[in-house]
């Protein structure tokens, strides 16, 4: 099963194939929750007592040396093939590894809006191994509690005591972290996916099936083989059943749990019976030996090959042989010999056995001490060296001061470049703005406005006699124009009140996403009492029902306001992005950096539709500037497009790109106003 869990993982991450490869991760946790209960049921059983030295030395000499290996081959790839605030964020992230504190800091800085759009990290898969050792930090401990707090019953009961115990204990552990998963899945996936609470059931599930070892194996054994094919046939449908938009790990990461639940029960006391042949020929017994070490290889060796190379059969080629025959090398002639020496089995005097956990115990928090200081000094120089060079050329951020756009507009830089002959997408004699160190951080003053997290919507631009008063209302995607936006107003003697924030779409019922209801009642009761010249709708288009916003907007239009629908703008993909660091990058090979015009615009955007619905509407399409026949940059002009590498799903511009569009925004505002306005409110 090891292999299966493996193979799985590694295709997905190589080919994005099959959708739920990633369940592999799963099957790992309840293995590995079965392997480590059994092991220490078995060794109280045999030796009256449980010796923790033994236990975490066997874990040590398990998992240390590679993991430690692959962190500082990978940390070293990052400074030759990586852009330094991302070679940087690989080593801070290295530093969590070494701690096993990965899947809290993934999580944080998943939830983080400016860490969101971090590029892929090479340590991102440690997530998984350091829930597996938060869990072994206290499951024997709660064992040995057990064990001593069944100690008076008299002996004749005592094992099944200590065995229902046991199982009462991990049943509650399951049923709870069950449950919170559930919910936790449903509020904030990132969370839940990376959450040690939302994951140790599925260890627990492992646990308890070791705990249940003595009726396993009472399992008549003409059903093992068919307990073993369904468990199988399990896991392979959840490889296709199971997507990244499915909650998870709650509820479905129940059905691979279950199903190698299955698995594992079907040869549980018993030799694997001969005709299970996907778990039992020679190559899966191989995988399956070298698992642990494939796992932490393959995802670096595909983040840091994309660094050199587009995907392609070349890629996958040297992907794979690059993975396998690290594995190969380090299992054989590093791992193995290491778990089996005598490595930290020296020969000790009684005083040095005596004092050895404090002094463990003193190292690891000198360790973990050292790591943390290291983490905050690199933090600190990144976020200032970062901070520092966006502040070049960045507009002040007070919404008042942002003058007219200038008279000459380079014609090739940023969006024009799209519309304007004889212009490059990128010239390799002038740097792209913003920098590949920095783009993801590239929103001066994108995100000041939220009315989703503060009260009151915001006023910019204009505030004397005769101005046109414009609102702008919408979640994120509003956010990233207002920089063109503000570039329009003093010039034009516009003012502009932005209604824009998370999850802030005007639509009834409202969007999914509880976090700007509140403020979108109030928007709305504001938009209809007072209307405005021009109402601006930008939003993210992922296919709401036209009704839902003719609902929201109709009031409004019949109170005077007309409206200006922005086309929403194209998707991108975490390669199209990511690609732009290879080092292998040059000329206009730029091109190279795009997504599928296709996959830019799904389908069901409703949009377009939606203007076409409202009375005095506009629908402003600005795809020119963003994509050609065949697909959408991610550079356009020298300036670097998206700032967010979430596929397809956020695509929030760079804010010097978004000031490139000011001009065509601008001839929008001025077309929807003529087309019916004469005078202000």
């Amino acid at each position: 099963m090891r292999a299966v869990a493996v193979l799985t993982v590694f295709a997905n991450h190589l080919f994005n194939w099959p959708s739920g490869g990633f369940v592999g991760v799963d099957v790992f946790f309840v293995l590995s929750g079965f392997f480590i209960t059994g092991l220490l049921i078995r060794e109280r059983k045999t030796t009256r007592h449980l010796s923790f030295q033994n236990f975490y030395t066997r874990r040590v000499k398990r998992i240390i040396p590679s993991a430690v290996l692959v962190l500082t081959v990978t940390v070293g790839g990052a400074y030759l093939l990586f852009t330094a605030t991302r070679a940087k964020d690989t080593l801070v992230d290295a530093l969590y590894a070494a701690v096993f504190a990965s899947n809290w800091h993934f999580e944080a800085v998943g939830a983080d809006y400016f860490q969101s759009a971090r590029p892929p990290s090479p340590i991102q898969h440690y997530w998984s191994l350091s829930i597996e050792e938060q869990f072994y930090f206290v499951w024997p401990f709660l064992i040995a509690l057990v064990f001593a707090a069944t100690r008076s019953i008299r002996r004749r009961a005592n094992r099944r005591a200590r065995e229902w115990a046991l199982s009462a204990v991990m049943f509650t552990v399951v049923a709870a972290s069950f449950a919170w998963a559930m919910y936790l899945s449903a509020v904030d996936p990132n969370a839940a996916y990376f959450s040690t609470f939302t994951r140790v059931w599925e260890l627990g599930v492992g646990a308890m099936l070791a705990i249940a070892g003595p009726m396993l194996e009472r399992i008549p054994s003409h059903l093992r083989p068919v307990l073993a094919y369904l468990g199988l046939a399990g896991v392979a449908a959840s490889l296709f059943l199971i997507s990244p938009t499915v909650r998870f790990p709650a509820p479905w990461a129940a059905l691979p749990v279950l199903a190698t639940a299955l698995v594992v029960a079907s040869y549980h006391g018993a030799p694997i019976p001969r005709l299970l042949l996907p778990l039992t020929n020679r190559a899966a017994r191989w995988f399956g030996d070298t698992s642990y070490t494939l796992y932490l290889w393959h995802w670096p060796v595909i983040t840091l090959l994309y660094a050199i190379l587009p995907r392609g059969w070349l890629f996958y080629s040297i992907a794979i042989a690059l993975s396998l025959g690290l594995t190969a090398v380090t299992y054989h002639f590093y791992e193995d010999p290491l778990r089996k020496s005598q490595w930290l089995l020296p020969r000790t005097s009684k005083r040095d056995r005596r004092t050895r956990p404090a002094v463990w115990g003193l190292s690891g928090l000198v360790a973990a001490s050292l790591v943390v200081i290291s983490i905050l000094v690199i933090q600190t120089a990144d976020d200032a060296a970062v901070t520092q060079e966006l502040a070049r050329g960045q507009d002040d951020p007070q919404p008042t001061q942002f003058a007219a756009p200038a008279q000459k507009v380079d014609p090739c830089f940023g969006a024009p470049a799209m519309v304007t002959p004889g212009c490059a997408l990128r010239n390799p004699d002038v740097p792209l703005r913003p920098s590949v160190d920095t783009f993801a951080r590239d929103t001066q003053g994108q995100l000041n406005c939220n009315i989703a997290a503060t009260s009151g919507a915001c006023h910019y631009g204009y505030d004397g006699d005769g101005a046109l008063r414009i609102a702008l209302v919408g979640d994120s995607h509003a956010q990233a124009i207002l920089p063109a936006l503000r570039s329009t107003l003093q010039a034009n003697k516009w003012s502009l009140t932005a209604y824009v924030g998370t999850d802030c779409i005007l639509s009834n019922p409202p969007a999914p996403g509880k976090m700007c209801h509140d403020a979108l009642a109030q928007t709305e009761s504001d938009l209809v009492a007072h209307p405005y010249d021009l109402v601006i709708i930008a939003n993210f288009d992922y296919g709401l029902p036209v009704n839902n916003y003719l609902a929201a907007w109709t009031p409004v239009a019949k109170a005077g306001s007309r409206f200006l629908v922005l086309r929403d703008n194209p998707a991108t993909s975490a390669d199209a992005l990511a690609c732009l660091t290879r080092v292998s990058l040059d000329g206009d090979h730029t091109g190279e950096c795009g997504t599928p015009i296709a996959q830019a615009f799904p389908e069901n955007q409703t949009l377009p539709a939606a203007a076409q619905a409202v009375p005095g509407a506009t629908l402003l399409d600005l795809t020119r500037f963003y994509c050609n026949a065949d697909r959408c940059p991610s550079v356009i002009g020298n300036a670097i497009v998206y700032r967010d590498l979430k596929d397809g799903v956020n695509s929030h511009l760079t804010a010097t790109f978004a000031k490139t569009l000011a001009p065509a925004i601008q001839d929008g505002i001025r077309q929807a106003l003529a087309s019916g306005l004469q005078q202000p409110h």
